[in-house]
């Protein structure tokens, strides 16, 4: 599985090609590598916003019902998620709804997660010592969301 390392904002261009490239040999359309793209970039920056350094990983994977799918690993050494569901919310950090008045300060939406989920099939989130871990896995043919 290749892993990137993420300290500085340059970092964001490796695993983004590099998700892009297997995206593209595994037939993902030019759309979907697009996609994936944007996860890597949302996770990639994540990492650059609240922890203080970590790692993108990119491994291909097949699913027996969805065909070619790609997983992608970000780990962090930071803090933890105060509440992890909050954090998924459109307008929302992991504290609660944000201020309008602070957005430009904080370099972002709020979005970047639920754009994370909704871009991708699989998403687990883990609380390791020192650090988090998110996984998340897209897969060619899509399962049908509920």
């Amino acid at each position: 599985m290749p892993t990137y390392d993420v300290r500085e904002a340059i970092d964001l261009y490796g695993p983004r090609r590099a998700v892009h490239d297997v995206a593209a040999s595994l037939g993902f359309s030019r759309n979907e590598c697009q996609e994936l793209a944007i996860v890597v970039s949302e996770l990639t920056s994540n990492i650059l916003k609240y922890g203080v350094r970590g790692t993108i990983a990119i491994e291909s994977t097949t699913s027996a019902i969805h065909g070619a799918g790609i997983i992608v690993v970000a780990r962090d050494q930071g803090p933890p998620f105060h509440d992890i569901e909050l954090a998924l919310r459109d307008g929302y950090d992991d504290r609660g709804p944000i201020d309008p008045a602070t957005l430009m300060k904080r370099g972002g939406l709020g979005t970047g997660l639920g754009a994370v989920v909704r871009l991708t099939d699989a998403f687990e989130m883990q609380s390791v010592p020192g650090g988090k871990t998110i996984q998340v896995i897209r897969y060619r043919l899509r399962p049908k969301k509920r």
